[in-house]
């Protein structure tokens, strides 16, 4: 039972994360890898103002999307400006620079030792067990799909694809498409925060490592798997995806094997879609 919830939380954080990164990269066609650099920041101030501070969960959720949200601001500022190859360059300077600042600000962050002991959510007087934790997830992740399904169906998401299709026809149309980018950005990175808080309140440790350029294509992968700019298809291509290497661990075969075999998984399905895509990642639609 305790596996079973294990796998129910991981599949309620990733589908956050995989839609925050859908808002962008999906609606906006911004190639933002340094999304996992906002997940990273959300996590680490969360853990920092539980651990040191004891601050609420409640303040530290808003916090750690603020400061996940700043960071789109700073990028945006400098980035957004460029083609689509060079902001895809330039996001992933960034998030170089983040796990840079994660590893060697060891007054802060502690470095590759990590932050231990981050205490779970403190809300009501409730004992957060796994499985109450699971409640928890499973509530602010239908209230981020809820707002992601408003914002994919609504006017602002019909104007950002309009941009990211055909920039010129939407400033013909009177539509400020930086402050759409910009918008898209932020609230994107926001929510990666968000994940990143409930990441860091359910592991009870964070180090670098978690948030590394390979989670970033694990990530890449989950949004590419269910069509770029899908709601439905990235929500249940990530359900999919996070359950896939599961059966693997009842295998018996060294760790040292499993983890680059999951990986190799992983790999093989985002070559077989954008093959089969004819290598695109944003499939053509069909035209009447």
């Amino acid at each position: 039972m305790e596996y079973l919830i294990h796998l129910g939380i991981l599949v309620c954080i990733y589908l956050i994360l995989a839609q925050s990164f859908n808002l962008s990269f999906g609606l906006g066609k911004l190639f933002n890898l340094a999304h996992i650099a906002a997940y990273a920041l959300g996590a680490y101030t969360t853990a920092l103002l539980s651990t040191d501070h004891a601050i609420g969960t409640f303040v530290c959720f808003i916090a750690s999307m603020l400061v996940a949200g700043l960071l789109a601001i700073l990028i945006g500022i400098i980035s957004l400006k460029l083609s689509q190859d060079y902001f895809a360059i330039g996001t992933l300077a960034f998030s170089a620079i983040v796990t840079a600042l994660l590893i060697n600000w060891k007054s802060l962050t502690r470095g590759v030792l990590g932050i231990p002991g981050i205490p779970r959510p403190e809300i009501a007087n409730i004992d957060f067990d796994n499985l109450n934790f699971l409640y928890l997830s499973t509530v602010l992740t239908v209230l981020v799909l809820l707002v992601s399904y408003l914002l994919f169906n609504n006017a602002y998401g019909r104007s950002l694809r309009t941009q990211s299709e055909f920039e010129q026809g939407a400033i013909a149309l009177g539509k400020n498409t930086r402050k759409l980018r910009n918008f898209a950005f932020f609230v994107s990175s926001a929510i990666a925060g968000l994940a990143g808080s409930l990441f860091a309140y359910y592991i009870n440790y964070i180090d670098p490592s978690s948030f590394s350029l390979v989670e970033m294509i694990f990530v890449l992968t989950l949004v590419i798997t269910g069509r770029p700019g899908s709601f439905w298809g990235v929500s249940l291509a990530t359900i999919f995806l996070v359950l896939l290497p599961e059966p693997l661990r009842f295998i018996d075969m060294p760790s040292s094997i499993l983890g680059p075999l999951r990986q190799l998984l992983y790999a093989v399905i985002m070559f077989a879609v954008v093959y089969f895509n004819r290598g695109t990642i944003f499939p053509k639609e069909r035209a009447i």
